[in-house]
């Protein structure tokens, strides 16, 4: 960041109200800060005006950009709705391709061992794909000793519940 310029006394200064309770929010703010409350103030109006307020909140948005797409929440609500129903559906089809095309993109936003469970989707939406038939079934959403290859639902769930700092240190 620039070196800051000297205020001077000849300097304009604009003058406003503001609540009682957000005063002495400020006062508490600049006083934790060890700064005079115009510096606060200043300081933060500088920030917001160049943009660079809330740089560290958008870093962190664009850094989960992935998981909070829409597409992202559209396969993996479809994967939870196969666990009830395995079944291939017409709508399954329609959108059968974004998904593909989803998947193929989580490796390079998703730690590795959920990557390992995607796969397992990958692969099911392509063998239903390229079945005969109207009797396809999916077997990525079962589980059980069964079905070794089943999607670990658990893993997923633990992964999204996890804040920001617990995920960066998977």
């Amino acid at each position: 960041m620039a070196r800051k310029q000297k205020i001077k006394n000849e300097d304009p200064s604009i003058n406003f109200r503001l609540p009682e309770e957000l005063k002495l929010q400020i006062y508490k703010e600049a006083s934790l800060m060890n700064k005079t409350v115009s510096n606060f103030l200043r300081d933060h109006l500088l920030e917001f005006m160049n943009g660079s307020l809330y740089e560290k909140e958008i870093a962190e948005y664009k850094s989960n950009s992935f998981i909070n797409s829409t597409e992202f929440l559209q396969l993996v609500v479809w994967i939870y709705k196969k666990r009830n129903d395995n079944k291939h559906k017409i709508e399954d089809s329609i959108k059968q391709d974004d998904y593909i095309t989803t998947i193929k993109s989580i490796g390079e936003q998703l730690p590795w061992e959920l990557v390992e469970e995607f796969d397992k989707v990958l692969l099911d939406l392509m063998k239903v794909k390229k079945e005969e038939g109207s009797h396809k079934n999916y077997t990525f959403c079962r589980s059980g000793y069964l079905y070794e290859n089943g999607f670990n639902y658990g893993k997923l769930e633990t992964y999204l519940l996890k804040t920001e700092i617990e995920r960066c240190v998977i």
